[in-house]
């Protein structure tokens, strides 16, 4: 009787048992369904690039310049489709501008040729030692500059004639007048800056005083009616006059950095067609070098 009672008992627990792996079997199964559903439901087509997908030059550059010192790092490495007939015009276009500014052949320049010199000028020309391409001792300028303003702001605690007389620079470089082209006549800047002039020279008497032209603007510049070509060359056109009444040198930079059409070389000129990259401060300097060397 405990023989059948025990043997009852081990095919209960075998009934049990198959029951049990049945269970498991069912519930990997409908796991299985499950998860293979959940794929299904999540798979997404990738998305397709429209034309509004496409950055603009102006979204794709940067404000890094493109100059001998700026350029010390290298430049950020970019995939090159394998057909270019891939590209939208626009980036293409972009491309070829980015290798003719590479081939640009600037005139070269000496930093000590410079060392002994003092450059004064405006927003654009503290870009000479911002940029590293001069001591911050040879350049005094500032932000706002004009020929009216110049004689008497100082940058720190000195004007500009106060700093040349301290210094008794070998040669003086004088840029300015962009700043007031939106709101001064031409022949009162020409005036203020021939008492300018005046004072360095009274102050300096052994320095040779050197005048460099205003810079171009791009056409998109110019056609906002503030800061003109027209005004610029007739500017320029007085700078040139005043250098050859009192024995001054007059550097010519203005045609150096335009391009066919007489506006700012885009090889050159920042984004606000007014202000320099990197390229345009190497090549001043080496025109400056290479016309007073």
């Amino acid at each position: 009787m405990a023989k059948k009672r025990k043997n009852g008992l081990s095919i209960a627990i075998v009934a049990l048992n198959m029951v049990i792996v049945g269970i498991i079997i069912l519930l990997i199964v409908l796991i299985y369904f499950h998860m293979k559903e959940d794929t299904g439901n999540n798979r997404t087509d990738p998305p397709s690039v429209t034309s509004s997908d496409t950055f603009t030059d102006s979204e794709s550059e940067t404000d890094t310049p493109a100059i001998t010192h700026e350029t010390s790092g290298t430049s950020p490495i970019t995939e090159t489709p394998e057909s270019t007939s891939e590209l939208p015009e626009d980036t293409t276009a972009e491309t070829e501008d980015t290798a003719s500014t590479d081939d640009l052949i600037l005139p070269q320049y000496d930093r000590t040729f410079f060392e002994d010199d003092l450059f004064i000028g405006d927003s654009i020309s503290t870009g000479l030692h911002l940029y590293d391409y001069l001591d911050a001792e040879n350049v005094f300028a500032e932000v706002g500059l004009n020929p009216e303003s110049a004689v008497n702001h100082k940058v720190g605690d000195v004007t500009c004639v106060e700093k040349a007389a301290a210094m008794q620079p070998k040669h003086i470089y004088i840029m300015l007048g962009t700043n007031g082209l939106a709101y001064m006549d031409t022949e009162y800047m020409s005036k203020k800056m021939t008492e300018l002039v005046s004072e360095l020279e009274m102050a300096c008497y052994t320095a040779n005083i050197c005048i460099i032209s205003l810079p171009p603007v791009t056409k998109e510049h110019d056609a906002e009616g503030k800061e003109t070509m027209e005004k610029i060359n007739d500017y320029n056109s007085r700078l040139k006059a005043l250098c050859d009444q009192g024995g001054y040198t007059y550097v010519d930079i203005c045609s150096k950095l335009s391009d066919d059409e007489g506006y700012f070389s885009s090889n050159y000129a920042e984004a606000d067609g007014l202000h320099f990259q990197g390229s345009a401060y190497a090549l001043v300097l080496g025109t400056i070098q290479n016309q007073i060397g």
